[in-house]
């Protein structure tokens, strides 16, 4: 038996097909694009309502099955590209993203379409559902981590629906979910500095059982003793990264840019 690519699983489920597209409330004016349309069972439900669709495939075969099945619709733009590095500002503002990604490379191009998030209205895709329990996540669960911070500092989630192992073909190994992620006109908090806040949010997670006192060693000088407690900007740094939320990282970063400056 022939084996299948990595994170080759397609969507072969109509009824769910259909489900996404309703969930994503798609407008009959509105400009879709597509990550890995794979065999194209989104597309062909796409093409039935948008006046734009653009879907990028990297897989040359893929791309020519298409064309075949699709070349005749004047809206429909087919890119052979590979979605980690195309440049995504070439895209005209609002476009709204719709997709089940391949799940291999899943959370890259999550992150590559967040830093380029001006350009979209929305982004609705299909994830492995360990993914989206890690993308809507809240402070003090397992789930939540470096990736919760990142996509809920940019966007507002919203997970959709739950899809099983036998709407693919072949079938994956485990569950499916779908999430839309709005992009915001800012970030949920205010930052004096984007890569200190990052740079604080990633090395709190560095080592998820380690309090924050070990893993903020690197500014171990700015730690005060408060009431008994080692505390950094009033924040009790014998908790762990798990438990602060967004606000407690903004208020951690902001002061160390503060002192660093």
């Amino acid at each position: 038996m022939k084996k299948q690519p990595l994170g080759q699983n397609y969507l072969v489920d109509e009824g769910v097909a259909h489900e996404i597209i309703q969930q994503a409330r798609v407008s009959s004016d509105q400009h879709i694009l597509e990550i890995g349309p794979g065999r194209g069972i989104l597309t062909a439900l796409l093409l039935e309502k948008v006046s734009i669709l653009t879907a990028i495939e990297i897989d040359p075969k893929l791309c020519s099955k298409l064309i075949n099945r699709f070349g005749t619709y004047k809206d429909f733009n087919l890119i052979e590209a590979d979605a980690l590095k195309y440049d995504y500002s070439s895209l005209e503002g609002g476009c709204q993203v719709i997709s089940n990604l391949p799940y291999y490379a899943a959370t890259h191009i999550l992150k590559r379409l967040i830093h380029y998030r001006e350009r979209f209205s929305s982004i609705t895709v299909m994830l492995q559902k360990e993914v989206v329990d890690r993308l809507v996540a809240v402070p003090g669960t397992r789930d939540y981590g470096s990736l919760s911070v990142f996509i809920q500092f940019y966007c507002e989630v919203e997970r959709l629906m739950e899809v099983g192992k036998d709407s693919f073909s072949p079938k994956p190994k485990i569950d499916s979910s779908v999430i839309k992620l709005t992009p915001l006109a800012k970030p949920k908090v205010h930052v004096d500095n984007i890569k200190t806040f990052f740079t604080i949010v990633n090395s709190s997670f560095l080592h998820k059982r380690k309090i924050l006192k070990n893993n903020l060693k690197e500014w171990q000088n700015l730690f005060k003793k408060q009431n008994k407690k080692i505390v950094l900007a009033g924040i009790d740094l014998n908790r762990r990264g798990e438990t602060l939320s967004l606000e407690d990282f903004a208020i951690l970063s902001n002061h160390i840019f503060m002192c660093d400056d």
